[in-house]
């Protein structure tokens, strides 16, 4: 019955007690019956993109924190998907284009990306209608002023998640769900200077350096330290960040 993957187990069942004789239920049927395989798709899909690509995209976010006084703070992020590595955190109360042109500026990179990631908030200038521009001599549609000025001024191809797709920028995203839960849940913040002294050793003393992942089974960016000889005896010690919320654990020799 292989040549008819269409057959079902109740008809191949009663094909076999009628023609030959063979009694067997339908679930024992369905338990040798051959798998049908899915039909490949004729180009790549998203997540196959993001592999490929990983280590020249770059993906960028903006989450909100209240302070004690209920006033908003933005935070907005870069990470390079790659390495998980957040290239770039700042915080402002004020949020325009001209300052997030110049977190992008701003952010360190050993080499340029290709790809900038970003989902569709209206800090980021949209046109309404695409618009093509040239990238690396080639024409590319964007739908933002930040594509725009990605593509005209730094040769990065902008490219805006789709409508109600979080999960398009998942890795991001999930930055933004641990920030919250290992930090910003966990602390009071009293005004912008606090909350960028605070996210600053966050992510440059823990999250970059010290910091596992499981996604990448391993650190973004580890300590050179770690790179050193474990010492034989060496006895556990636990150095504090951020005042204790978290620990670094190290063998001392």
């Amino acid at each position: 019955m292989a040549s008819h993957p269409e057959y079902g187990e109740d008809r191949i069942a009663l094909e076999l007690e009628i023609k030959f004789g063979i009694q067997h239920s339908a679930a024992t049927i369905r338990k040798y019956m051959v798998k049908p395989t899915r039909p490949v798709r004729p180009s790549q899909s998203w997540r196959t993109f993001l592999r490929n690509q990983a280590d020249a995209i770059w993906m960028c976010d903006f989450c909100v924190q209240h302070t004690v006084r209920f006033t908003a703070l933005y935070i907005f992020v870069i990470m390079e998907l790659g390495s998980r590595k957040v290239v770039q955190i700042n915080v402002t109360e004020h949020p325009t284009l001209a300052w997030v042109q110049q977190q992008i500026r701003d952010a360190p990179f050993e080499e340029q990306p290709k790809f900038l990631i970003h989902d569709n908030d209206g800090i980021y200038g949209q046109l309404g209608k695409r618009v093509t521009a040239q990238v690396n001599g080639k024409k590319v549609s964007c739908r933002s002023t930040l594509d725009l000025w990605l593509a005209e001024t730094r040769g990065i191809r902008g490219i805006p998640t789709p409508y109600r797709t979080p999960n398009a920028a998942a890795h991001v995203e999930r930055f933004n769900g641990t920030l919250r839960r290992e930090v910003l849940d966990r602390i009071l913040v009293w005004n912008e200077a606090q909350l960028r002294a605070v996210l600053n050793e966050y992510v440059h003393r823990w999250y970059n350096n010290s910091r596992v992942h499981q996604g990448i089974h391993g650190i973004p960016d580890p300590d050179p330290a770690l790179a050193e000889p474990k010492p034989m005896n060496g006895r556990l010690i636990a150095r504090p960040v951020l005042n204790g919320l978290h620990d670094d654990y190290r063998l001392a020799a």
